[in-house]
């Protein structure tokens, strides 16, 4: 198992780890829903120094990436921080992403699941021209999530955080060491992301964690970021995305960007998403107790038309327990009256909008 540069941090605050994509990760500190309640209300602070960070220079990069992504990469604005997905021939997904386009070179965060996948990908296709620097494990990388991230954050930065759009960042200084701090996040709920050297990282995750006690800042594990990301809708690698689950599929044909002239995956897309007869990721809410969990069935009139893909009780949506599942497109019509099979027992569910929670503006 590998450790990130805050796992000292995590042993110390008495973190329960587990491994993760070949990390020990802290998966709670206080508990789950107290972390949860945490970042909806006030805010956490997330270890994230587990994913793939990239760096991408040359000037041909935006040409080559957007050959190899769904989403457009050339017309990012600087500064600018755009979600994407590198699909296989057949549309699948090798990866969902975000772009960073900074000063004169481009940050790409992978998930940790993916990063050795996706770092030999890049290498595979690379151009003369552009140069790639694999920071994975070295850079940390702290979340600050929550609706009081700007009032927590903002007197350890010397960017205003206020004025910086969703999906923007800025080159700065967090805690006085260098940061690239961007409005990004995977929580539904506003927030920052900033990322540092590995040998700043300890300092100022204390510091953050002291400074915002007295608003209610806790460290949070990946339990709570995974029932956060599940409330608010975003799809999970190896869930809501596999190399066999396409972004049609997935919901997130908002990012295909079919006038680009040719990337890979573009025409199987296109040909799925004209044909409309796809499996397609759906909310579920079950009407009792009981959790759906990932690989359950899913039936409709007693037939099986696909499986949970992700499952949770959600907090912000009543205390219901919700689930995503991949079904045929005769049970994706919202209001959809269907079953989920739990040890041989079926238990009623229905097709409801995703996401299931989403913060006021």
């Amino acid at each position: 198992m590998r450790r990130t540069p805050l796992y000292d941090e995590h042993v110390t605050a008495g973190a329960r780890l587990v491994p993760f994509a070949g990390f020990e990760m802290p998966v709670a500190y206080a508990g789950i829903l107290r972390e949860h309640d945490a970042v909806r209300h006030r805010a956490g602070l997330f270890d994230l120094s587990h994913m793939g960070q990239f760096y991408l220079t040359g000037d041909r990069v935006a040409e080559w990436a957007d050959t190899l992504t769904i989403n457009a990469v050339g017309t990012m604005k600087p500064l600018q921080a755009r979600y994407n997905v590198f699909c296989n021939e057949a549309g699948g997904a090798h990866d969902d992403t975000i772009f960073y386009r900074l000063d004169g070179r481009w940050l790409l965060v992978v998930n940790a699941a993916n990063a050795d996948k996706m770092w030999s990908h890049l290498n595979a296709h690379k151009p003369s021209g552009v140069a790639l620097a694999n920071e994975h494990g070295r850079r940390a990388l702290i979340a600050i999530q929550g609706p009081l991230s700007v009032e927590i954050l903002q007197p350890h930065v010397d960017v205003d955080l206020a004025s910086m759009r969703y999906y923007f960042a800025a080159e700065g200084r967090a805690g006085g060491f260098p940061a690239v701090i961007a409005r990004t996040g995977y929580t539904g709920e506003d927030g920052f992301e900033l990322f540092v050297d590995g040998g700043y990282a300890p300092k100022l995750w204390r510091e953050l964690l002291r400074a915002g006690a007295s608003a209610g800042l806790e460290a949070c594990g990946l339990g709570a970021r995974d029932v956060l990301r599940l409330e608010a809708g975003m799809p999970l690698y190896g869930h809501e995305l596999t190399e066999e689950i396409t972004p049609v599929q997935a919901g997130l044909s908002w990012a295909l960007k079919l006038a680009k002239p040719e990337f890979i995956g573009r025409a199987a897309l296109a040909a799925q998403r004209d044909r409309d007869d796809y499996s397609r990721i759906v909310g579920l809410v079950m009407e009792g107790r009981v959790p759906a969990r990932e690989g359950y069935p899913v039936l409709l009139d007693g037939r099986r038309v696909g499986e949970i893909r992700s499952g949770s009780i959600a907090p912000s949506a009543g205390n219901r327990n919700v689930a995503t599942a991949l079904v045929a497109p005769e049970a994706a019509t919202d209001g959809t009256a269907l079953a989920v099979t739990i040890r041989g027992a079926s238990h009623a569910a229905r097709v409801v909008p995703l996401p299931f929670y989403k913060r006021a503006k």
